[in-house]
Formats: structure tokens, C-alpha cells, sequence
């Protein structure tokens, strides 16, 4: 069965985004895995049980991050959005795909991120929050969530202001 997939996509500079973030935590995974296995080195322990655990860490560390690093075009597809004139409409995951309807009426505020990487590529992430949770669609350009985040604060008020 094919899975519907919503209008709009994300920009595709998002991908160097995820590609960067992935760097990153991999950095920082293999640098916790360094410290470690240099503290029991230096305490003359890394040997048997301890070398198994230390291999089988690094292991997992790489083969999580080659998966995450080759999979970004495809993932890249699967993240999309829409807005309705009644709701908003996330769509996400490429394994377990899912698709989340939030009613203008639920929403209670709107923030606006920018991380590092975001904001080189010029890019911001737009987070909608309601009673229950947050849903945030992240790699929008500055000017699109702008926008967005104007149309609906608008659209909330309507609702508000009718009772809808």
C-alpha cells in the first residue's frame, strides 16, 4: 500500500543540516568511548569483558551512524507538512511513518528555533504547541516560517474568536 505523502516538502538544505547534526553526535559518541576506554587503559583494566564492551560500543556507534548518514535522501522524503483551512498537518518517519492532525483550535502558542546549523543554512524550526504535546517542523526558511507562523496564530484567533 502506498503510503500518502502531504504537499509540501522541506528545503533540501535541510539534508546538510542533518548531515552536519550527524557528524556531531558521532564526534561526541567516539570521544565519550575515547575517554572512557583511556581511563581504563590508564588504570591497566582494558582487557576481557572490558575490550568486548569497548568493541562492541564502537561497533554500534558506527554502524548507527553510517545508517542514519546514508539514509538522510531517503528519510529527506517522508518529512512534510500542510496547511489547511481548519488544521495543520505534520507527516513523518520513514520506517513508521505517521501523519498528525493538530486543529488550529488545540493550538496554544508558536515558537521559533534557530540552532547553529540551522542558521547557516538559513533555515528555522517552527514548533506548535498544544495542550497534550509539541510538534515542530524543522528546515523551514526563515521566510516560510514566518509566514506560517503568522497565518496560523491568525487562524487560532479566528477559531477563538468563533468558538469553532
Amino acid at each position: 500500500m502506498n503510503y500518502p505523502l502531504l504537499e509540501n516538502k522541506l528545503p533540501v538544505s535541510l539534508k546538510k543540516v542533518w548531515r552536519k547534526t550527524s557528524l556531531v553526535t558521532l564526534t561526541i559518541a567516539l570521544l565519550f568511548g575515547a575517554v572512557v576506554a583511556g581511563i581504563f587503559l590508564y588504570f591497566e583494566n582494558l582487557e576481557g569483558t572490558w575490550l568486548i564492551i569497548a568493541g562492541v560500543y564502537f561497533g554500534i556507534i558506527l554502524i548507527i551512524f553510517l545508517l542514519n548518514f546514508l539514509l538522510i535522501d531517503y528519510r529527506y522524503n517522508f518529512f512534510r507538512y500542510e496547511v489547511t483551512p481548519k488544521e495543520i498537518i505534520f507527516q513523518k518517519g520513514f520506517i513508521f511513518r505517521s501523519i498528525t492532525y493538530v486543529p488550529f483550535s488545540r493550538i496554544q502558542h508558536i515558537e521559533t528555533e534557530q540552532g547553529p546549523f540551522l542558521r547557516r543554512e538559513e533555515l528555522m524550526e517552527l514548533i506548535i504547541h498544544t495542550a497534550a504535546t509539541d510538534h515542530s517542523i524543522a528546515g523551514l526558511s526563515i521566510e516560510e516560517a514566518q509566514m506560517i507562523r503568522q497565518n496560523v496564530m491568525k487562524k487560532v484567533e479566528e477559531t477563538d474568536e468563533y468558538g469553532e
